[in-house]
């Protein structure tokens, strides 16, 4: 009998992963089976952004898009929760690991890890209150992954929908390797069994992760999509020739980049948002900081095509073909 195909979740990666890239990627690549949306924040005024309410909701997105939220108090992850609700989404993410200092600093993302019992009276109200299934997304800790020992307890009591955990701490950002010794030693402490992301680049890297945990079968995906958007289908088998392969990159980026310019006020920052995607994309490319280069040089939206279109004059990169 075959063996299920691994669930991979598209992981919430801000200024990028938004609902035009998801809906790029599902159209072109695909192999995504769902994905969280990058953070919305809060404030005690109870005012969200309309832009980022309507990235998430769901007649805006091809995938099942899970929202997440960056706060460490109740009644604002609530009032959000609620939004999130009337809007038809099926559940609500918190962020518990955003590890940038100006976030962590102020006792969010990460920096809910270093205080066990603030986070217990939040979770405890949420999941409690909450209108739609909770599910975290943490880190090992902020500054020292004993940080999350105190916490398994606190999260193993709680009705959760799901965890997902990145095996760094938040003090290391994204540098570094990922601490599987201390992943493997705070796995089976879980009642519930973790989502897994982080560092997940290849075929070869996700096969020898599946090895090392086979009692993990949800896996959230982010840079690595982002360097190879084939990466999540070539998971689940397919193959692709050099001409598949540019015809579909060159198809997802024409959708990602009409639907910058197709946002309101969207020529005014189009240059910047597509830079972000390309200091990704570009990765697919034999040449990448000769590519690279290239679109940083753009300085108008005419000059941009032209870049694009001398880019994809170029070879793929073979290591993009194999995932």
């Amino acid at each position: 009998m075959p063996s299920k195909p691994p669930t991979i979740i598209l992981a919430p990666i801000r200024g990028v992963t938004n609902s035009i890239y998801r809906n790029a990627i599902a159209k072109t690549f695909g192999g995504i089976d769902s994905a969280v949306a990058p953070y919305i924040t809060t404030n005690s005024q109870g005012t969200l952004n309309i832009r980022q309410l309507a990235d998430v909701h769901p007649d805006a997105n091809l995938l099942p898009t899970t929202g997440q939220v960056l706060t460490k108090n109740a009644q604002e992850f609530l009032h959000v929760a609620q939004i999130y609700c009337e809007q038809g989404m099926q559940e609500v993410n918190l962020n518990m690991g955003c590890p940038y200092p100006m976030v962590a600093n102020r006792g969010k993302g990460s920096g809910l890890l270093t205080s066990p019992k603030e986070t217990k009276a939040l979770l405890t109200d949420i999941t409690k209150k909450s209108p739609l299934p909770v599910s975290i997304k943490l880190r090992l800790g902020r500054h020292s992954s004993s940080e999350l020992e105190l916490l398994i307890p606190i999260i193993n009591n709680l009705n959760l929908h799901s965890i997902t955990i990145h095996p760094r701490i938040g003090d290391q950002l994204y540098k570094g390797s990922v601490d599987l010794k201390n992943f493997n030693y705070y796995l089976p402490l879980f009642e519930k069994v973790p989502y897994y992301n982080g560092d997940i680049f290849t075929v070869n890297d996700f096969q020898k992760m599946t090895k090392l945990y086979p009692t993990i079968i949800q896996w959230m995906l982010g840079r690595g999509v982002l360097c190879n958007p084939a990466l999540p289908s070539q998971i689940k088998g397919k193959i692709y020739s050099v001409q598949e392969y540019k015809t579909h990159l060159q198809q997802m980026h024409s959708q990602i980049r009409d639907g910058f310019l197709n946002l309101e006020n969207g020529k005014s920052d189009f240059l910047n948002k597509m830079r972000e995607q390309w200091s990704y994309l570009s990765y697919c490319f034999e040449s990448q900081h000769k590519i690279f280069k290239k679109i940083k040089k753009a300085r108008s939206i005419d000059h941009y095509n032209d870049a694009v279109q001398w880019i994809f004059e170029q070879e793929i990169a073979q290591k993009s073909l194999n995932g």
